[in-house]
C-alpha cells in the first residue's frame, strides 16, 4: 500500500523559500496529533468518543488497512499533510466494497493563517488515491452549521444529496455529499453524437418523432399514457401554434438532437397556477441526452415562470444528475402514475432566485479551465449567455465533474472570425491556430447558430472558504 502512494507536493503562494508542501502515510509518531485533529475539530458538530475513532483509525492504517468494525469495507488508508516539518491537516479514506469512497474525515489542524489554501491539497490526495482505487464517486458528510467547510466541497464538484435532522449530534443538519469519478477522457473531442442541442420544438415534423421517444418511455410508468394524451398535452389537438419570439403558451415542447439530427431526449413544459412551469413527461434515450435536457431546461425556461418542477421516475443515472445540476428533490408520490411506479418531484427556481446557471462543456476543456490554461470560453448568443455579466458566477459540468467559475469578464462579437482575430486563441483553445480554432467552433455550432452572435467569457475558477474545519 505504501510503495504505491507517492508524496504528493505544492508550491506555496507564500514566496519562493516556503516550506515544502507534502502528504505522507500516517506513522506510529502520528498518533497523538491524529486524537487531538480528530478531537478538537469533530466535537463542535458531532457527538460520540473522538480520541476513541481517532486511535482506531489509526491502528487500522497501521495494520494495512482492514478494519474488522467495517464489514463493506476492503481498506482504510490515512493521510498526513505537512507543511515543512509540522503537521497541518489529516486525512482518512475508507474504500468500499461496492468501488467508492469515503471521507472519513478531511481536516485542517491546527486551524491558522499559514494553512489556508491547503486543503485543496489534501482534496486532490483524496481524489489521486480514489481514482487509483477505480473508485466511482467519493461521499462524505458535513454538519449543514459548518459553512465554511460545506462550501469547500461544493466548490469542488460534490453534489447535495440530502439531508438528516439529528444523524450524528442531536440540532445538527447533516448534509450528504458525493462526487463522481468516471474516468476522464482527456483527448476527449467533440462528435455528431456528443454536440447535443436543447431547443424548443415548434413543428410537425419534430413533434411526431418526439411523441414515439415519449410514448415508448411513459408506456411503462403512466396508466392510459397514449398517443391522444401526448398529443393534447403538446396542444396538437388545438393545431401547431405560430409563436413569437419569448411568448410562452401554455404548453411547449423541448428536445435534445445531436449533430447527426438524432432527436434522444423531450419534455413537454405546462403552464401551472402561482406562475409555476410542470415538465411532464420527460424521456431520453441516454443519460448523456438527459443531462444536456435537464441541465439547459432552467435557462431555457427563465423569464417563462418563477420555478419549474419536474415529474418522473428516475433511474439511479438520472438522479445522479439532478443531484448534480440546478434541480433539487422535493417529494416522491407512490403511484401518482401508475400503480408500479414512484414519482418523483425535483424543482428548480427561475428568475432572480435561481441556482447558478449551469452550462454544459466537454470534459477536457472542464480540465483546461481548472488547471488555468484555458481562461476565455466561447458561446453563440442564446438568450441565457447574453444574460451572463461580469461578477456573475456560473456553474460548468461536463460528463462527469463539475466547476464553478467566476466571470470576470464577457466580450461580444458578430461572428467567430471577428472574435478570433481580437481574442488570445490559444487561452480559448490551447494549441491550436486561428484556422483550426474557426474548424473546430463550426463544427460545434452551424451556421444558424453563428447568427445569434459570439460571446466570449473570461473565467477563474471560483473559490469560497479555503478554511477547512469539517
Amino acid at each position: 500500500m505504501l510503495s504505491s502512494l507517492a508524496a504528493t507536493q505544492a508550491k506555496s503562494t507564500l514566496d519562493s523559500t516556503a516550506p515544502t508542501v507534502t502528504v505522507l502515510p500516517a506513522t506510529e509518531h502520528d498518533r497523538d496529533y491524529v486524537v487531538a485533529a480528530f478531537t478538537e475539530a469533530l466535537s463542535p458538530y458531532y457527538g460520540g468518543d473522538h480520541a476513541a475513532h481517532a486511535r482506531r483509525v489509526h491502528r487500522t492504517h497501521l495494520d494495512g488497512g482492514s478494519d474488522r468494525r467495517g464489514l463493506l469495507s476492503t481498506r482504510q488508508l490515512l493521510l498526513i499533510l505537512w507543511h515543512g516539518d509540522q503537521r497541518c491537516g489529516v486525512l482518512n479514506l475508507v474504500f468500499k466494497r461496492q468501488d467508492t469512497c469515503k471521507i472519513s474525515p478531511l481536516l485542517l489542524y491546527p486551524a491558522s493563517e499559514s494553512n489556508r489554501g491547503l486543503g485543496n491539497v489534501l482534496m486532490e490526495a483524496a481524489v489521486a488515491q480514489a481514482n487509483r482505487a477505480r473508485a466511482r464517486h467519493l461521499y462524505c458528510t458535513v454538519a449543514e452549521s459548518n459553512q465554511d467547510t460545506l462550501q469547500f466541497f461544493l466548490q469542488r464538484g460534490f453534489a447535495i444529496c440530502g439531508r438528516a435532522e439529528g444523524q450524528y449530534k442531536d440540532g445538527e443538519t447533516e448534509v450528504l455529499l458525493r462526487r463522481p469519478l468516471a474516468a476522464v477522457v482527456t483527448g476527449d473531442q467533440p462528435t455528431e453524437e456528443s454536440i447535443i442541442s436543447v431547443s424548443e420544438v415548434r413543428g410537425e415534423q419534430d413533434w411526431r418523432r418526439i411523441r414515439d421517444l415519449l410514448l415508448l418511455a411513459m408506456t411503462p410508468q403512466v396508466d392510459g399514457a397514449d398517443q391522444l394524451w401526448l398529443d393534447a398535452l403538446a396542444g396538437w389537438t388545438r393545431q401547431w401554434p405560430t409563436v413569437t419570439a419569448g411568448h410562452f403558451l401554455d404548453h411547449s415542447v423541448y428536445c435534445a438532437r445531436d449533430r447527426s439530427g438524432s432527436i434522444r431526449a423531450a419534455a413537454i413544459a405546462t403552464r401551472k397556477k402561482g406562475d409555476s412551469i410542470k415538465v411532464m413527461p420527460v424521456a431520453a434515450s441516454d443519460a448523456e441526452a438527459f443531462k444536456a435536457l435537464v441541465v439547459d431546461l432552467p435557462s431555457l425556461l427563465e423569464g417563462k415562470g418563477r420555478k419549474a418542477y419536474i415529474h418522473l421516475s428516475p433511474d439511479a443515472d438520472q438522479v445522479a444528475i439532478l443531484q448534480e445540476s440546478s434541480w433539487v428533490f422535493e417529494a416522491q408520490i407512490p403511484g401518482a402514475y401508475s400503480r408500479l411506479s414512484v414519482a418523483q418531484q425535483w424543482g428548480c427556481r427561475l428568475g432572480r432566485d435561481a441556482p447558478l446557471k449551469t452550462l454544459r462543456i466537454h470534459n477536457g476543456y472542464l480540465q483546461l479551465i481548472e488547471n488555468g490554461s484555458k481562461t476565455l470560453e466561447i458561446r453563440v448568443g442564446y438568450p441565457h449567455i447574453k444574460s451572463i455579466e461580469p461578477g456573475s458566477a456560473i456553474k460548468l459540468m461536463s460528463r462527469n465533474h463539475s466547476l464553478r467559475c467566476q466571470v470576470i469578464g464577457v466580450r461580444r462579437y458578430e461572428t467567430f472570425a471577428e472574435m478570433l482575430g481580437s481574442e488570445d486563441v490559444g487561452r480559448a483553445l490551447p494549441g491550436m491556430s486561428a484556422a483550426e480554432a474557426l474548424a473546430r467552433l463550426r463544427q460545434i455550432y452551424p451556421a444558424e447558430k453563428e447568427r445569434l452572435g459570439v460571446v466570449v467569457l473570461q473565467l477563474d475558477p471560483h473559490r469560497a472558504s479555503d478554511e477547512v474545519r469539517p
